[in-house]
C-alpha cells in the first residue's frame, strides 16, 4: 500500500494537540517570532489595495493570518489540509464574527475557488508542499487577471536547520529550502508575467532601530542612522543569503 505523502501535514495538528493549536492560535503574540511576524503584516498591509478585495491563504493552518487580514476588511479564504486547524479557524472566526473570513480543509495544490481572488498568499507554508510548482499553478489559476501572489517563504538552508530536521522526524512533514529566487522560477513557469523580490521589513526596521540602541550616546543623528539603514536595505534587497519576499503578478 502507498503511504500517504502528505499525511505529515495532514495530522499535524492534531498531534501537537490543543496546547499546540492554543499557542497557533495566538499568534503572533504568543511566538518568538512576534516582532518578524509584524513586520510582515505591516508590509502586507502596504502592499494589499484597501478592502474589500478577496485574498485567499492557502495553507493558511489555524487561520491566525487570515483572520488579521479579514478584522481588517478583507474577504478572506484560508485553505488547509488538516482538518483540526480548520476547525479551530472556523471557531475563531465565529468568535470574532467575522462573516468575511472562510474557511476550508484542502490541498492547495488541488484547490480550485468559487470566486477568483485578487491575492494569494503563501505565508510559510509552500515550503511544505509534496509539489511546489503544482502549488504555485494553482495560485496562478485561482486568482483574477492582473491579480498578485505574495510569498513569505524561507531561505535557503532552512531544510538543515535543527528545527526544520526536527519536524520531519517527529511529524513527517516536508521542510524545503523555498528562497524567493526559486518561486520566481516556479512563477514564470506557470505563467506569471512579473514579479519582484523584496527585502523582509523586519530585517530592514533591526537595521535602522538596532544600531541605534548602541549609538544613542555617540552623537550619531537619525539622518545618519537612516542613512546607514538604507545601505543596509540595499545589501539586503540584492543578497540571496537574507530574508527577502516576492511578489507575483499574473
Amino acid at each position: 500500500m502507498q503511504l500517504d505523502p502528505k499525511q505529515g501535514e495532514r495530522e499535524y495538528f492534531a498531534r501537537i494537540g490543543p496546547v499546540g493549536i492554543e499557542h497557533s492560535t495566538r499568534k503572533p503574540f504568543s511566538d518568538e517570532s512576534c516582532s518578524m511576524n509584524l513586520a510582515n503584516l505591516d508590509a502586507l498591509f502596504h502592499l494589499l489595495e484597501s478592502p474589500p478585495a478577496r485574498l485567499i491563504e492557502f495553507g493558511c493552518g489555524v487561520g491566525w493570518l487570515s483572520l488579521l487580514l479579514a478584522q481588517r476588511g478583507y474577504a478572506v479564504t484560508g485553505v488547509d489540509i488538516s482538518p483540526e486547524a480548520i476547525a479551530a479557524a472556523q471557531a475563531q472566526s465565529q468568535a470574532r464574527g467575522l462573516p468575511n473570513a472562510r474557511f476550508v480543509v484542502g490541498d492547495y495544490e488541488g484547490f480550485a475557488p468559487e470566486q477568483s481572488a485578487d491575492y494569494a498568499l503563501f505565508y510559510d507554508s509552500l515550503h511544505h508542499a509534496e509539489d511546489e510548482m503544482t502549488a504555485v499553478r494553482c495560485a496562478h489559476a485561482a486568482l483574477r487577471p492582473g491579480g498578485a501572489m505574495i510569498a513569505f517563504e524561507p531561505r535557503h538552508g532552512h531544510s538543515l536547520t535543527a528545527t526544520s530536521i526536527n519536524a520531519v522526524q517527529e511529524f513527517g512533514v516536508h521542510e524545503k529550502d523555498m528562497p524567493a529566487k526559486y518561486i520566481a522560477q516556479l512563477g514564470r513557469q506557470v505563467g506569471f508575467s512579473r514579479h519582484l523580490i523584496m527585502p523582509r521589513s523586519h530585517e530592514l526596521m533591526r537595521s535602522l532601530y538596532r544600531p541605534s540602541y548602541r549609538r544613542g550616546t555617540s552623537g550619531f543623528d537619525l539622518k545618519v542612522l537612516l542613512f546607514l539603514s538604507k545601505l543596509r536595505a540595499i545589501r539586503r534587497l540584492f543578497s540571496p543569503g537574507e530574508e527577502q519576499f516576492i511578489i507575483l503578478w499574473k
